[in-house]
């Protein structure tokens, strides 16, 4: 299961394109949305950071920032209304070697700039990056 959830988060492809060799991917995607919410993949994605880190794996010496805007036709907590409808901006933070070190969702509306220190204080890594 929680292969399955990396490898969607990893490609950015739609649920049900999720590969056969995975459970139904109406079944991971409930499961998903069950560990956000209990935050159970915050503390995996945190400890797997961590054993990254101790292993030298990790490097903050440059790290990369970007956002994307996804469209929402329903409701929840991060969508906001913008000229063209509703929709949640997602933003990301990787670090030199484009391992994920810190993500972010909020309403549409802000622009990135404003949302980077929100980005940081959300990130796996328990520190910001150098520099």
């Amino acid at each position: 299961m929680l292969n399955a959830i990396l490898w969607i988060l990893r490609t950015g492809a739609p649920w049900r394109d999720l590969p056969h060799r995975y459970p139904p991917y109406q079944t991971c995607h409930r499961r998903f949305q069950k560990w956000v919410t209990e935050g159970v993949l915050e503390s995996v994605l945190a400890t797997l950071v961590r054993h990254l880190r101790e292993r030298g794996e990790l490097d903050l010496s440059e790290c990369f920032i970007d956002a994307t805007f996804v469209a929402a036709r329903s409701g929840g907590s991060c969508v906001g209304k913008i000229k063209r409808g509703k929709g949640t901006k997602l933003m990301a933070i990787a670090d030199s070697s484009g391992l994920p070190v810190a993500v972010y969702a909020a309403s549409a509306s802000p622009h990135e700039v404003t949302l980077v220190k929100e980005t940081l204080d959300g990130g796996f890594i328990g520190r910001s990056p150098n520099g």
